[in-house]
């Protein structure tokens, strides 16, 4: 069986923190350590996460950006691991990435507090209990407001007779795009984020934006087929799948 065995990006040095200078309205709920890479080569920026916008500092700079000046929002979980003395230890991964209206892009990959779990309860897909991650609720204030935001344009440019890309995909209002084949929204069964730690096909792996639809005569005789895109090639993925649930039935 495959397992999430990839070579993966360091994380982040720094821990979220609480609390940030900035200058929006209210104080920040905390700070996310981030990077830019630029034509000199990746530097260290944070981003203090207020309620109605982000603060970057990138050196002694600031920057204050509303949720309205986020032009696309990525994100993904993963995890790494290794084994030692018949333990699994793993740590869970959170990245986001955001590009603002300005051209910035600004990325953060942070991993919660390891896990160490016996290889054999491992093995059977579960893993020891751990702490709620502070990581997540803090890249969730940033991702939930911008989804917001970006499905009430959308929804907004589909009734009137506009497109949207999400990646690959193009979402119409009659369905989905992909490569020349149509999904017509209420053939969706599911659309939804997933991630897999273990699979047989390792195609399966990973964070992917996964999706079932019917369609007639299909492989094997099933009537469905599926879809399989790895999140981060999918900008606003939130706000597909909100667009997918809204219009499928």
């Amino acid at each position: 069986m495959a397992g999430w065995w990839r070579k993966k990006s360091a994380p982040e040095k720094g821990v979220p923190m609480t609390g940030a200078p900035g200058c929006l309205a209210g104080s920040a709920h905390g700070t996310l350590p981030a990077h830019i890479d630029g034509p000199g080569g990746r530097r260290a920026v944070t981003l203090a996460v207020h309620d109605d916008g982000v603060v970057l500092t990138d050196g002694d700079e600031h920057r204050t950006y509303v949720w309205s000046e986020v032009a696309h929002v990525w994100h993904a979980n993963d995890m790494d691991g290794k084994a030692a003395d018949g333990l699994m230890i793993t740590e869970w991964l959170h990245e986001l990435l955001l590009e603002f209206t300005d051209g910035t892009l600004v990325q953060s990959l942070l991993a919660d507090p390891p896990v160490v779990t016996p290889e054999p309860a491992f093995r059977t897909g579960r893993l020891s209990s751990s702490p709620p991650s502070v990581i997540a609720p803090l890249m969730q204030r940033v991702n939930a407001p911008v989804t917001e935001l970006h499905l009430a344009r959308a929804k907004a440019t589909l009734a009137a007779g506009g497109q949207v890309k999400f990646g690959p995909l193009t979402a119409t209002a009659d369905g989905l795009h992909h490569h020349g084949k149509k999904i017509p929204w209420h053939t969706l069964t599911s659309c939804r984020y997933g991630f897999v730690i273990f699979h047989e096909d390792e195609d399966e792996l990973g964070a992917m934006l996964r999706m079932e639809y019917e369609v007639a005569g299909g492989a094997n005789g099933f009537p469905f087929a599926w879809l399989r895109i790895p999140a981060l090639d999918v900008p606003d993925l939130d706000v597909l799948v909100r667009l997918a649930d809204e219009n499928r039935t």
